[in-house]
């Protein structure tokens, strides 16, 4: 029996303001499609209360801490953050509504350029990235896969390291997200958690639902050579399954210079998928679980993976995680849109 943990947290303002009396509802956010963990906090300030407390304005230095699940000692949650967004109650003035992020999100709201060569792998790219932005790296294992040689225009930070992960999943690579640490930035292998935690009624889980869909199938693939200018682009082949259940679904991939067949047709059959499966809890708080991270539930023995996770803070807390297969999120996060 798991028995709900009393779980305390504290919004520290410049390194200087303690906000922790001020928090009316505090919530963590974490998904896979997203590079920046996301704290939304409400604070209900007293006037007479904080003197000299600063008027808080977008761009300041903020971190959210607090005691982990089954821990008693703060740790940090956020740090370093950054105030992204602001509102005040302009009645009273007396409610403010803060989204902070981690310091990532400037990965997310920047563009740059990249030449990057023939055989390098994302691991080294995404390293070679992190020292032009003086991102502190904390850990980036080998991702052993050399990818194709790529020059980058004018595109964000966050889309050019994604684009690495999903050629590297598509050379049958293991799947990688990239998250935020206090120490720095983490490339981790979806799953790769240890003791995943075990979601049981009644012991910790509220609810369960799932959805099932053909939005996202695709039951056949057709690949395009290069073709001829003003004139179609000839079929190389075309890959199908599961037609005569689903019907046909289509997708076109297209030619780009300098991709092998091997690497085309890997693409192509990891593209075929029918019905797409999501599962969505409810359940007590486990504040230390990301995106990325392997979950066991009742109904689903192997396993399933947090695509999003929502955490209410509070003692106690309550969680909603939004999972999936790992064949689901390969196709769903990492196939890449551009042509191969």
């Amino acid at each position: 029996m798991i028995t709900p943990g009393v779980c305390k947290y504290d919004v520290i303002l410049q390194n200087k303001y303690f906000l922790r009396e001020c928090i009316q509802s505090l919530s963590l956010e974490d998904r896979l499609s997203e590079i920046a963990y996301c704290a939304k906090c409400k604070l209900a300030v007293p006037g007479n209360q904080f003197t000299g407390l600063p008027v808080i304005t977008p761009g300041m230095e903020i971190r959210v801490s607090g005691t982990r699940f089954g821990e008693s000692k703060y740790s940090y949650l956020i740090q370093p953050g950054v105030v992204w967004t602001f509102n005040i109650d302009n009645k009273a003035r007396r409610n403010w509504d803060l989204t902070i992020y981690d310091r990532l999100i400037y990965l997310a709201k920047s563009d740059d350029q990249y030449l990057f060569e023939e055989g390098s792998t994302a691991a080294s790219r995404i390293e070679q990235i992190c020292s032009d932005w003086n991102i502190p790296v904390l850990s980036i294992p080998d991702t052993g896969v050399g990818l194709a040689r790529d020059v980058v225009r004018a595109k964000s930070i966050w889309s050019i390291m994604q684009d690495q992960l999903k050629e590297t999943a598509e050379k049958d690579g293991k799947l990688y997200t990239i998250r935020m640490q206090p120490d720095g930035l983490e490339l981790f292998e979806i799953g790769s958690n240890k003791d995943p935690w075990v979601f049981e009624f009644p012991v910790n889980l509220v609810s369960v639902s799932q959805k099932q869909t053909l939005d996202g199938a695709v039951t056949k693939v057709k690949v395009l050579g290069k073709g001829s200018e003003g004139e179609l682009a000839p079929v190389e082949s075309e890959t199908s399954a599961d037609t005569d259940k689903y019907g046909t679904i289509q997708k076109v991939v297209q030619y780009k210079k300098g991709t092998d067949a091997d690497t085309t047709s890997k693409k192509a059959n990891n593209m075929l998928g029918g019905i797409q499966e999501t599962v969505t809890v409810e359940s007590i708080d486990i504040n230390t679980i990301r995106n990325g991270d392997k979950v066991l539930v009742e109904g689903w023995p192997d396993g399933l993976y947090v695509i999003s996770v929502r955490h209410t803070c509070g003692s106690p807390g309550k969680m909603q995680m939004e999972l999936a297969s790992l064949e689901y999120i390969k196709r769903k996060f990492y196939h890449a849109e551009k042509s191969v």
